[in-house]
């Protein structure tokens, strides 16, 4: 009986498939192939999601705070990790979700050795004015702190800095410890490796854009704070900006500042004065093709400012691990354009200042990173990328090695 009603509904269904007319069915085919391909064009263009550009706010995932809690203010609510065994804390930690949860990633590499003398005072003052971006912009924002390779026998930065709490800012620091750091070079004149730190921020980082600076010495501007609100941002497309070159001046130019120690809120407020647009109507530069004569103009100061979509990040494999202090950020520009074809955008109304310090240096610098040869990238003749699986970390066991993860929503202003 079962066999016989199975029979009758298909003799059925294919009896009203056949009143269908041959042009019916032709046109439902090209209907269907045409919403595919119109998908995944959409899926690979600049501007995808442009017209939905707050898509982040649905893949929020309170699992991702997962963490012992202990930098959040004793009157927040407590994660509930006391189930739960310390591996799963420490993966929902570095979870960076399959869709993005927040706008922006600020992914910053650090360590508390007093880089370029009062460091104390320029971290924090980058932080907090990571807060008032937050605030003022009331976008999701993720503050990814990588802290590489910290000194023994001092505190470690969680322990150190004031992290202000707002609904729109979530901290996340990343310690790689000197077990990590010793296996990866064999360099013994090299206590941090910027670029690799900062692969380990984009490979773990939760946010739709991630932002790459410089250490630690940004202060936001406005035009950082509209370019937010005006979701200025697309896929496919590496975003850099006009910066001042980091050396002694008489008088500093507008985006090197100088800020006093224990800056408020108005001084940091003011420091960063650009300012190009009405808020809310930030106007993007249009993208620029690099070539052999314009690239250093476009890229010299790519350290400070390098932003992305967390999937044009993957198509380059980050930045390329080599333990070098220099030109690794050109390199990565010149990969992104010449040989994966991805269009550079050259912002010259600047988005940050940097804290003008005392001068670092490294004698190995100027010998690192020489053999690119501009023009056989540019001809595609010549590639500088990490291998597959080999980079951020991924081919370490980071568990085993005791890479430790803490999130946290911060304590001060509730």
């Amino acid at each position: 009986m079962l066999a016989s009603s199975i029979t009758t509904r298909i003799n059925t269904f294919a009896a009203y498939i056949s009143t269908f007319s041959k042009r019916s069915l032709t046109l439902l085919a090209l209907l269907t192939i045409t919403i595919s391909l119109c998908f995944l064009y959409s899926s690979n263009s600049p501007n995808f999601l442009s017209t939905t550009p707050d898509g982040f706010r649905f893949g929020w995932n309170e699992s991702h705070l997962l963490s012992p809690g202990q930098y959040d203010c004793g009157q927040c609510a407590k994660p509930p990790v006391n189930d739960l065994e310390p591996k799963q804390i420490w993966e929902a930690c570095l979870d960076p979700g399959v869709v993005p949860e927040y706008y922006l990633t600020v992914v910053m590499v650090t360590r508390n050795d007093n880089y370029g003398d009062e460091q104390f005072h320029r971290l924090q003052n980058s932080i907090d004015s990571t807060y008032l971006m937050a605030e003022n912009t009331k976008t999701p924002i993720e503050l990814l702190i990588v802290e590489w390779n910290p000194p023994a026998g001092r505190r470690g930065v969680g322990d150190v800095y004031r992290f202000r709490r707002s609904k729109y800012l979530t901290y996340r620091i990343i310690t790689v410890p000197r077990q990590i750091h010793e296996s990866l070079h064999g360099k013994k004149d090299s206590n941090l490796y910027e670029y690799e730190g900062k692969n380990v921020g984009i490979r773990f980082a939760r946010g739709e854009y991630i932002l790459c600076v410089c250490f630690l010495d940004d202060i936001w501007s406005q035009n950082m704070h509209n370019a937010m609100v005006s979701r200025s941002w697309r896929k496919r497309m590496f975003y850099v900006q006009y910066h001042d070159r980091h050396i002694p001046y008489k008088t500093l130019p507008s985006t090197l500042v100088e800020l006093q120690n224990f800056a408020g809120d108005s001084s940091l407020q003011k420091a960063c004065p650009h300012n190009s647009y009405a808020f809310g109507s930030f106007v993007m530069a249009p993208h620029q093709t690099l070539d052999t004569t314009n690239f250093l103009d476009i890229t010299s100061e790519a350290s400070e400012f390098t932003l992305a979509h967390r999937d044009t990040w993957k198509l380059t494999r980050g930045y390329r691990e080599i333990g070098a202090r220099a030109w690794v950020d050109v390199e990565l520009l010149l990969t992104a354009s010449f040989t994966l074809d991805i269009p550079i955008t050259f912002s010259p109304d600047p988005f940050t200042c940097h804290q003008q310090h005392a001068k670092v240096d490294h004698p190995s610098e100027e010998s690192e990173n020489q053999n690119i040869d501009v023009a056989r990238m540019m001809a595609k003749e010549e590639v500088h990328m990490n291998e597959e699986g080999q980079w951020g970390l991924e081919n370490v066991d980071i568990w085993k090695q005791d890479l430790q993860c803490k999130v946290f929503r911060g304590g001060l202003g509730v």
